[in-house]
């Protein structure tokens, strides 16, 4: 049975943990879930090669990043979460991110056990960048009680059955950051690549077309200058036969 709004009110402190001096009365309880908001890590795949290819630490000063359409990105929560060994964890979007294309493609549950904060793998499918803040609440979870006669078996405590950990998963792996490395072949870039290419074509195109018509003007002009070296010659011809003709009726 999922829990509603009452319980996750009351069990607040036990699923939910905030580093350092922060208060709990900033976790939020939306109808049946708790808000999620964006923490001090985010890493976004590059969409040149000038951009970084580690991940960002977010600060109060440089607290913003922008998520370019078309483009990859992991986000971790700035919230510690917890699931209880009798429970499962369901995720997703607030919808005003699913509205703008802003797609999750890292999974949707959270294992019994789960101890640490959360990393989302994103997708911005939408026709625009999408902004985002350190502190945003993006996100939601709701919690589900499992099957009681098979927790009364004791099979869920089973380290089979349960995520075990010491200590909470507070950092973005290195391992997930280069999984997201390479290329991305997304829509929006090919179009880029087919916008470059085509400019280029054309910026030659119009190159050889500029270099025919300095041709073609050099090949006039030495049309011109054949057709006055003609006409001098045969000017030329004229005035030698007068002369040749003028000389044979004087000797004659």
């Amino acid at each position: 049975m999922f829990w509603n709004g009452k319980k996750l009110e009351s069990n607040k402190t036990s699923v939910i943990e905030l580093d350092g001096s922060e208060n709990l009365l900033k976790v939020k309880v939306d109808s049946a879930t708790i808000e999620l908001t964006v923490g001090s890590e985010v890493y976004i795949t590059p969409s040149s090669e000038n951009d970084p290819k580690v991940k960002r630490v977010l600060t109060e000063k440089k607290s913003q990043f922008t998520i370019p359409k078309g483009q990859f990105a992991l986000l971790i929560t700035e919230e510690i979460v917890k699931v209880p060994n009798n429970a499962l964890a369901f995720i997703s979007f607030k919808a005003k991110y699913k509205y703008k294309g802003l797609i999750n493609v890292s999974g949707f549950h959270v294992d019994p056990g789960w101890y640490g904060k959360l990393t989302f793998s994103v997708y911005n499918a939408g026709p625009s960048d999408i902004a985002l803040e350190k502190g945003d609440p993006f996100a939601l979870i709701w919690y589900a009680d499992l099957d009681s006669d098979y927790v009364d078996q004791g099979h869920l405590f089973d380290k089979d059955y349960v995520k075990t950990y010491t200590s909470p998963v507070t950092k973005m792996g290195s391992n997930r950051v280069s999984d997201m490395t390479g290329d991305i072949f997304s829509p929006f870039k090919l179009k880029k690549e087919l916008d470059d290419l085509k400019e280029k074509y054309n910026k030659e195109i119009l190159s050889i077309k500029e270099e025919m018509h300095k041709s073609e003007g050099r090949l006039m002009i030495r049309h011109i200058l054949l057709l006055f070296a003609l006409g001098g010659l045969l000017l030329l011809l004229i005035r030698l036969e007068t002369i040749i003709n003028f000389f044979k009726t004087f000797s004659g």
